[in-house]
């Protein structure tokens, strides 16, 4: 089964796992999508895969290959990946989802990662770029401060408090 992920490269492209193999979107139309192998250029692999842009179901078969696959870098990617996902969406001690996500892994995977440290740092780093706005922890305060009154977006969604007090303090 293909799955395509969406943070799998480090400029944010699209890229097709399939067999132990990878690849990133070369192009698109309006039907298919063009693959293209993620060691294009570093082995010069110029193996493709094609898919219909709906279903993403494989139209034609790869091409032949030069690169071989890796399995181990295949599940360091998918480690860097469960790290980022619990570390944004889950508020769990960087200790637990560290520990966590070694369970899966195989030894010589675990062997080439970084050290504990230096990933609980980037969980660390992953939470504080989140810039999530702190709550104010009196639930007496004055006024609302203007910067949870707006959405990412910028959109006013806050127009006045209609607190226990009937007060506007918008």
């Amino acid at each position: 089964m293909a799955t395509i992920s969406n943070n799998g490269t480090t400029k944010q492209k699209s890229r097709l796992d399939l067999d132990g193999y990878s690849y990133i979107k070369d192009r698109s139309t309006n039907e298919k999508t063009y693959w293209r192998c993620i060691k294009y250029s570093t082995h010069r692999c110029r193996s493709r895969r094609h898919t219909f842009v709906i279903t993403n179901n494989i139209i034609k078969t790869p091409t032949e290959r030069t690169c071989k696959s890796d399995g181990i870098s295949f599940e360091q990617r998918k480690f860097d990946e469960r790290i980022v996902q619990r570390a944004r969406f889950t508020q769990e001690a960087p200790d637990l989802i560290v520990t966590d996500c070694y369970k899966d892994m195989t030894d010589q995977g675990i062997s080439r990662l970084s050290s504990r440290d230096n990933i609980k740092r980037r969980i660390r780093m992953l939470r504080q770029s989140k810039h999530v706005i702190v709550a104010p922890n009196d639930p007496s305060f004055e006024s609302i401060p203007t910067s949870l009154t707006k959405t990412v977006r910028l959109d006013q969604f806050l127009w006045c408090d209609t607190g226990p007090d009937m007060h506007f303090n918008v």
